[in-house]
């Protein structure tokens, strides 16, 4: 089989919506490319990032198990950090990597890399390095994203 050429189901998600419903299509056109399949992880980490999880660290502390769940779907509203501080760097760092790993399961291997801060600068871009679950032969992947100070609101591209 052709690493580039596989044809890989799509996730869940994207079998239950349809971006084209005037269109019938059977299950061959339901397998999914890889570059189809990092658009979609794209798209899925966009939503994981731009929600903001609620802050209920008290039912995390009682139930710990919760802290997996889909209860601690997001990441926690870090607007009042500085990211010219290298602690609530690592702070962001870490919540982001721990968000993909345990919502994303497609992906393992997760790290995340924060470039420099600039002063002035309006955003913080950041790379996610992951390895592809989905894929036989389990390739690298790389996701470039950004955070837009002002709004942080995340941008994902893969």
């Amino acid at each position: 089989m052709n690493r580039r050429h596989a044809q890989l189901l799509p996730s869940v998600l994207d079998r239950l919506l349809d971006d084209q419903p005037d269109n019938s299509h059977g299950a061959e056109t339901m397998l999914y490319e890889l570059a189809q399949i990092k658009r979609s992880l794209a798209r899925d980490l966009e939503a994981l990032l731009n929600t903001r999880l609620a802050p209920v660290q008290e039912l995390f502390d009682a139930y710990p198990l919760a802290n997996d769940s889909m209860l601690s779907f997001g990441i926690p509203d870090l607007s009042g950090i500085s990211l010219l501080n290298p602690h609530d760097r690592e702070l962001l760092r870490e919540q982001l990597r721990r968000a993909i790993e345990v919502h994303e399961p497609r992906l393992s291997r997760v790290r995340v890399n924060l470039d420099a801060p600039r002063e002035m600068e309006r955003h913080l871009r950041f790379r996610v390095d992951a390895v592809l679950k989905v894929h036989p032969h389990r390739p690298p992947v790389t996701f470039d994203a950004t955070l837009q100070l002002s709004s942080n609101v995340y941008k994902v591209q893969g």
